[in-house]
């Protein structure tokens, strides 16, 4: 039986527990905060809380109601991931692992210091938030995703600073709680990583809906005025508000592992898994190459994990999602509304849509979705966008197909129940 120590205890550190250990694995956990991470306890699950109660309310939310919903489902879902660790017979050790050689690693705990060897290690130590010297969150009135938690009281206005995903998210959030926004975003503009006119579409409807979009300067400093602070940009320019609320970016945390006492160049016995890896720090891609490395470690062959299958997805309304590669020498794409099916007209109307990227008739067969991938036959999927309702559900067939490496020809011949959003990857599909 193999001894695999997991270093990390989020959502990648659980996945690759439970993979290990159901492939026959001996696992420890080792983490320096409860079971869930910071993932878990202080910000994605609290920032989905918030999305979730602002999705269909007509009315405003209480957020001290919100709060406390926060911390039912944090000790709810937390706690069933640690009982379905101990059922695996998964060990969770407290504290902090640096290593001191290729096969261990020595834990800082309350008890003092312990040590520990394995055959193989995985590093699911997520990432950290990056804030410049000159704008960091006080708790007070310079906020940033962490403090989601305890966010039982809301302030008039609000400078949102970021276009990634997570700003996108609370800009959007904010806005629908009844807050004056303004979104400061740099000349990348707003989902830079997404399908630009998928994104495009998201950034006119948040304006329509009164937010005031600002691109083109990154934010430079945060000064505190009398009433709360003043977002100065690059430009000069500064915008005034109640709070601010920073969401400029992530690194992998890693810096404390020692890793260098591992070798110079990492062993084959040690795995970086999810955000520990870099960009894109997206969930299911975390837990996905969690899942692989846990039953590699354990000794098994995994199916081999993909980045093409990768669905990313904003939590807004609508939402953007995106799987794949849409662009590229020999990609086509096709484009249909949601109004090509009968639910995209039982929902409120707005510009919604998806789009297909497959390999079109005349592609050669040179590497062309990344390298070393080569495109492959005529008509083969190879990525997908949407945006509108329940975006990220709609991909899901499309991720599926993108696995099993099926033909645009192959999805447009299945029907999915009527009437659904499902329909619309297939109905893309035959529109192709």
């Amino acid at each position: 039986m193999k001894k695999i120590v997991i270093i990390g205890g989020g959502p990648a550190g659980i996945e690759a527990a439970k993979a290990a250990a159901r492939a026959g694995g001996e696992v420890t956990i080792i983490s320096n905060e409860p079971i869930g991470g910071r993932a878990g306890w202080h910000s994605l699950l609290p920032s989905k809380v918030w999305l979730t109660a602002v999705e269909n309310e007509t009315k405003l939310v209480d957020p001290q109601a919100i709060v406390a919903r926060i911390k039912t489902v944090k000790e709810s879902w937390n706690g069933q991931q640690q009982a379905e660790l101990a059922d695996l017979g998964v060990v969770i050790l407290r504290g902090t692992a640096v290593f001191t050689s290729p096969h261990t690693v020595t834990i800082s705990h309350d008890d003092g210091e312990s040590s520990l060897t394995a055959d193989s290690f995985i590093v699911a130590t997520g990432s950290v938030p990056v804030f410049p010297p000159t704008m960091k969150p006080n708790g007070k009135n310079v906020l940033a995703p962490r403090f989601a938690s305890a966010l039982n009281t809301l302030p008039p206005s609000v400078v949102v600073v970021g276009g990634g995903v997570t700003g996108t998210e609370f800009a959007y959030l904010f806005n629908r709680l009844g807050l004056d926004v303004t979104w400061v975003v740099d000349k990348v503009g707003v989902l830079p990583e997404f399908d630009a006119e998928a994104g495009q579409v998201l950034a006119d409807e948040m304006v329509a809906r009164g937010v005031r979009l600002v691109v083109g300067h990154r934010a430079e400093r945060i000064d505190q005025i009398a009433d709360g602070v003043s977002v100065v940009l690059t430009s000069g320019e500064a915008y005034l508000a109640a709070m601010a609320f920073l969401a400029i970016g992530r690194k992998p945390d890693v810096a404390g592992l020692n890793l260098e006492a591992a070798g110079a160049e990492l062993p084959s016995h040690i795995y970086l898994v999810g955000d520990a890896t870099g960009k894109p720090m997206i969930a299911n891609r975390a837990t996905a190459q969690a899942w692989a490395a846990g039953q590699a470690a354990a000794g098994q062959t995994p199916i081999s994990f993909s980045e093409n299958t990768v669905i990313a997805a904003v939590y807004s309304e609508p939402q953007v999602a995106q799987v794949g590669q849409l662009s590229g020498d020999g990609i086509e794409t096709v484009r249909v509304p949601f109004s090509a099916s009968l639910k995209g007209h039982l929902l409120p109307q707005g510009e919604a849509f998806v789009k297909l990227a497959y390999v079109g008739e005349n592609a050669s067969t040179e590497p062309g979705l990344s390298a070393g991938t080569e495109l492959g036959r005529s008509g083969r999927l190879v990525g997908a966008a949407a945006v509108g309702h329940h975006a990220a559900d709609v991909l899901a067939p499309v991720m599926v197909a993108i696995q099993a490496g099926m033909t645009v020809q192959e999805l447009a011949a299945l029907y999915a129940a009527h009437p659904t959003l499902s329909e619309l990857a297939f109905a893309a599909a035959r529109a192709a």
